[in-house]
């Protein structure tokens, strides 16, 4: 099974999170947002980080995995985000965003220079 597929499985995508929680780089993160930010989150996943972010800026989550999108859609806090699935090598929101992150296991997407 390819790491995409497992994203992408609604019976593995439920426990995600109990082996991929807050590290340093998702804490650092949170951190450095300030309240009322524009916030995009690339690679969102569960949305742990994008639904803590909510509670005091406007935060758009972005995922190509559906399955993921759902489980942050359930997520405390998931009503406060809007929710997008797409790659993010070719996106376009058509916003400006005050800050973007990427945390966790996203940049494992972008395999060549060009990505």
């Amino acid at each position: 099974m390819t790491p995409e597929a497992l994203y992408n499985d609604p019976s593995l995508v439920q426990f995600y999170d109990l082996d991929n929680g807050w590290y340093d780089d998702t804490r650092f993160c949170l951190g450095m947002a300030r309240d009322g930010q524009r916030v995009l989150d690339l690679g969102c996943g569960t949305g742990l980080l994008a639904a803590a972010l909510a509670e005091r800026c406007r935060v758009t989550g972005v995922d190509p995995a559906a399955a993921m999108l759902d489980v942050a859609r359930q997520r405390a806090g998931g009503d406060r985000v809007t929710w997008v699935e797409g790659d993010a090598r070719t996106i376009r929101l058509g916003e400006v965003f005050d800050f973007v992150v990427m945390t966790g296991h996203a940049f494992q997407v972008f395999l060549t220079d060009a990505d």
